[in-house]
């Protein structure tokens, strides 16, 4: 007992002169060949980047229905965005240092006046682009200029035929929107809502974000000026002008009831009167008459009294609403 007794004192003994001997150890390990210089010198490299290089994620901006509606009592302010989401998730920063994850996304009438400019700012904010046309009202020269981008992708089809594509966002302009155009065929213009209906179920599938341009054709003869969110509208549901505007409205339908339904996030702007580089010069539009009219020398007309109010938007600040939206 007392032997076994005497080797416990003697190892409790010999405990601190270990620790010590440890101690010397780390220490050596340190300052031989420069170590702890060289992790004091990481610990300020670390910190200077972390205190001079901050880039926080751009915060998305959405647009609810009620919030718009107080903004738009004035002509001059369009499209009018609509915006709906499951869930009001606050905006997020990303960690210093990381950058917003580029997406993917399809753009069905990518090559037409106002598509061809949204498919501009989308690859220069370094998205990947998908553009689906059928070349009916767009042109394969408003997109040429991105052939040659590994990010572009162009694909002739018809909407209204299904398409399997995985992406992010889709944004569905396809549609003949002038008067010349859409009163060509005005059954195929009305069967578009098909092509609304295959995008839908697109976006619930994969899960992707979809943003439908409606137009102010859906108030149709309106009645009150300017128009709210809350009006409804005067419309004619068998004029000649009906399976543009009758189309749209029922798109805007099927858009909410899969919102509603299937909990797909949506966005539905309605573009009044947008003007700009890659116009048709015959479409029928009252800026683009105003201007071919010009270029002929032939007078220009006018219709009715020349008292209406109409509200113009450059076709740079639509995208930018779109974008935002």
């Amino acid at each position: 007992m007392k032997q076994l007794h005497r080797q416990s004192s003697l190892s409790k003994q010999h405990r601190p002169h270990h620790r010590s001997s440890l101690s010397r150890s780390l220490a050596s390990y340190l300052l031989r060949e420069h170590r702890l210089l060289f992790v004091l010198l990481g610990f300020l490299l670390a910190s200077s980047f972390f205190l001079l290089y901050p880039a926080l994620a751009p915060h998305p901006i959405s647009l609810s229905s009620s919030a718009y509606a107080a903004t738009t009592t004035s002509a001059i302010r369009n499209p009018r965005v609509f915006s709906f989401s499951t869930a009001n998730a606050s905006p997020r920063r990303l960690p210093v240092g990381v950058r917003k994850k580029p997406l993917r996304v399809v753009v069905t009438g990518g090559a037409g006046f106002v598509g061809s400019h949204l498919v501009d700012k989308l690859l220069a904010r370094g998205d990947s682009v998908i553009v689906i046309d059928n070349f009916f009202t767009g042109r394969k020269e408003n997109v040429a200029h991105h052939l040659a981008n590994p990010r572009f992708e162009l694909i002739r089809h018809d909407v209204v035929e299904p398409i399997l594509l995985e992406v992010d966002q889709i944004y569905h302009l396809a549609c003949p929107a002038s008067p010349v155009h859409y009163k060509f065929n005005p059954i195929k213009t009305i069967t578009n809502v098909m092509g609304t209906l295959n995008m839908l179920g697109l976006a619930k599938r994969v899960g992707a974000r979809f943003l439908l341009t409606s137009t102010s054709e859906v108030y149709g003869d309106p009645l009150e000026h300017p128009q709210k969110e809350s009006y409804w509208g005067h419309v004619n549901p068998i004029g000649v002008r009906s399976c543009y505007d009758e189309g749209k409205r029922t798109a805007e339908t099927l858009a909410m009831d899969y919102h509603r339904s299937a909990g797909v996030e949506v966005r539905i702007a309605r573009i009044f009167n947008t003007y700009g580089p890659r116009m048709c010069l015959d479409d029928g539009r009252v800026v683009s008459n105003f201007v071919a009219q010009t270029l002929r020398k032939q007078p220009m007309t006018v219709y009715g009294d020349g008292k209406q109010t109409r509200s113009f938007q450059y076709v740079s600040d639509l995208v930018l609403d779109l974008l935002m939206g």
